[in-house]
């Protein structure tokens, strides 16, 4: 027969192992909820497309920007033309699709295009579909401030359906503003200015042509 000092201690014991067991088992739940959560992270998930009448039509893309940041930046809007024509023409299943040098060509045999309306811009480039980048800010850094990075582009997406009812309207818009560096303290020493822009120009051009195709997008992404 046990004794009570005897129950108690065993009382003890029993209290002991089941604290430990408990305690082993949040540990191996927590542990398995952050690696669940670490592989969510590092993977990828679909984002559907918001527009996708790209499909079966011929497209071009035309870029504008206003004249100080092409004065700042004469690189930008060629870049953007051909860089938004490449990305669009390998990921919309697109008819056609007029290719950046040619409708910088356009552009620059056309100096009065900005005046005409979208519907006979299309008609003479001779596609069904308009996609307009306005560049409304490109910076790779705050005014008077050339000593840190503080990159961003913003712009508004816009289509046009030329072969529509309403050629001149605009049928589908998006907005996009992207930023780098995702922290601050970087300045010329830690990236230089191609560096800078090139990331940029990347994440403006992933944001930008999402939304026309089903787009495969990491889940970790910070822009």
């Amino acid at each position: 027969m046990f004794s009570n000092r005897t129950h108690a201690r065993l009382g003890g014991v029993v209290l002991a192992c089941a604290i430990v067991a408990v305690l082993q088992g949040c540990t191996i739940v927590g542990f398995g909820a952050m690696a669940i959560e670490e592989y969510r992270k590092s993977g990828d998930h679909i984002e559907k497309a918001q527009y996708t009448g790209l499909v079966d039509k011929n497209f071009a893309v035309i870029v504008s920007a206003d004249r100080m940041i092409q004065a700042n930046y004469p690189e930008i809007v060629p870049q953007m033309t051909t860089s938004m024509s490449q990305r669009l023409a390998e990921n919309v299943d697109a008819q056609g699709f007029v290719p950046g040098m040619a409708m910088l060509s356009y552009q620059y045999n056309h100096p009065s295009w900005s005046s005409k309306s979208y519907g006979d811009v299309a008609k003479e480039l001779g596609v069904e579909r308009l996609i307009v980048v306005d560049i409304q800010e490109f910076r790779l850094n705050d005014p008077g401030n050339r000593h840190i990075w503080d990159g961003a582009a913003a712009a508004t997406i816009a289509v046009i359906e030329a072969d529509g009812p309403y050629p001149d309207d605009v049928t589908h818009e998006h907005f996009v503003h992207v930023t780098f560096p995702d922290s601050g303290g970087y300045g010329p020493d830690d990236l230089t200015r191609t560096e800078m822009i090139s990331v940029l120009k990347s994440r403006f051009i992933n944001r930008a042509s999402w939304p026309f195709y089903d787009a495969e997008i990491p889940n970790d992404l910070n822009y």
